[in-house]
């Protein structure tokens, strides 16, 4: 057993048999069968089943490399960027060598979505892909697994109890990102574990001590030149998961704490890829060099240049204005302030389609709901970030 085996994306000579058992995989197909042909999966679940494997076994043919799997992906997210997207904008590819590897660290929205459109943008503009960093917390599923590996994914184990399992699956993190940047093999990790579903991106240093952890006998200033950081910004004009979202912040606000349905994390990466979600504005920075002492002074400089180039939209000033005039008076003077400050870069005569979502979504859950889409616009402001301007169309 090689020394990453548990933990590294697939490999050419694994390629063939993981497809096989994708294909006879029944639970497989019956979760695509949920999303492709729901109707039929109600009244003939066996029919439908059969459907989607014939549908899976003429999609695969000729694919016998990850390679051949990443053009693969790069036609499906071509299709998704045309189906679910109004637009998707991409910027800062100039600051790359495409024959340099990166440690691209993104603000995290999207279970899928987020490094989907980094590979994508890299794709076509002749970078290589990246392999991205994903929490073991989502292989639940076989299938889920042999996707993500498939698609140069390899997984951050958080699972582990014991301190020395901790720090032995953190080195081995560390270890892993050290030798793919060596290799030539750009990585994609999140800024801080798990979706930021508030809206508020933050880097957490502790992902920073994960980095060094090979090196730890060097300096931290060294590590990070080598490491090549680029900070790598995402934004969605509307969240497919929104209202999956608001129903868990909600209930740790009401409870302290949710219960997470099984497959939930499952439905969100499907709804995250395949619905609408208009605008969407990708923009990477400039790699960081010496100069940093401590992870606090490298997440310090991450946030700067993800904030600063996180785009705002109009929803995002809507969504802030309706908080600044709550009938709750907490809840108002606490987005009053900013409001006060921004109204002036917006027209919002036209907000049909934003007060339209918002009466889709569960009474209960409406003022989270545009809490999630004000977070990115205030936390812009009350740290000083540039570009507060909305997109204009």
């Amino acid at each position: 057993m090689g020394k990453f085996d548990d933990i590294r994306p697939y490999e050419d000579d694994e390629v063939t048999g993981v497809l096989k058992r994708l294909i006879n995989d029944q639970e497989f197909l019956g979760f695509l069968t949920l999303h492709l042909f729901p109707r039929v999966g109600q009244i003939i679940p066996p029919l439908a089943r059969y459907l989607v494997r014939l549908l899976l076994k003429k999609q695969t043919v000729g694919i016998a490399s990850i390679d051949d799997f990443q053009n693969a992906v790069e036609a499906y997210a071509a299709r998704l960027v045309s189906h679910t997207m109004t637009g998707f904008n991409y910027a800062g590819i100039e600051h790359l060598e495409s024959d340099k590897a990166y440690l691209f660290v993104g603000n995290h929205r999207d279970i899928a979505g987020d490094s989907m459109l980094v590979d994508y943008a890299l794709h076509i503009s002749g970078h290589k892909t990246v392999r991205i960093a994903v929490g073991d917390n989502l292989v639940q599923k076989q299938f889920a697994t042999d996707l993500m590996k498939l698609n140069k994914s390899f997984f951050i184990k958080r699972s582990e109890e014991g301190a020395k399992k901790i720090y032995a699956a953190l080195l081995a993190s560390s270890e892993f990102i050290h030798e793919s940047l060596g290799s030539g093999n750009s990585i994609w990790i999140a800024q801080s574990e798990g979706r930021a579903k508030d809206g508020i991106d933050a880097t957490d240093p502790a992902i920073l001590k994960m980095f060094a952890l090979a090196r730890r006998k060097d300096a931290l200033s060294e590590v990070i030149k080598d490491l090549k950081i680029v900070p790598v910004s995402i934004a969605y004009e509307f969240d497919p998961c929104d209202q999956l979202k608001a129903k868990e912040l909600e209930s740790v606000a009401r409870t302290g704490s949710y219960q997470k349905p099984a497959g939930e994390d499952l439905v969100s990466l499907a709804k995250g890829l395949g619905e609408f979600k208009g605008l969407v504005c990708l923009k990477f920075g400039e790699p960081l060099g010496a100069g940093y002492d401590t992870p606090e002074a490298v997440a310090k400089e991450i946030d700067r240049q993800v904030l600063d180039n996180l785009q705002m939209f109009a929803v995002n000033y809507w969504a802030l204005s309706m908080l600044a005039s709550d009938e709750d008076q907490n809840t108002r003077e606490k987005y009053a302030h900013v409001w006060s400050h921004v109204k002036q870069l917006i027209d919002l005569s036209d907000v049909t389609q934003f007060e339209a979502r918002l009466e889709s979504c569960p009474e209960n859950l409406r003022n989270t709901w545009l809490t999630m889409y004000a977070n990115p616009l205030v936390n812009k402001f009350n740290n000083g970030a540039k570009n507060l301007t909305p997109y204009e169309r």
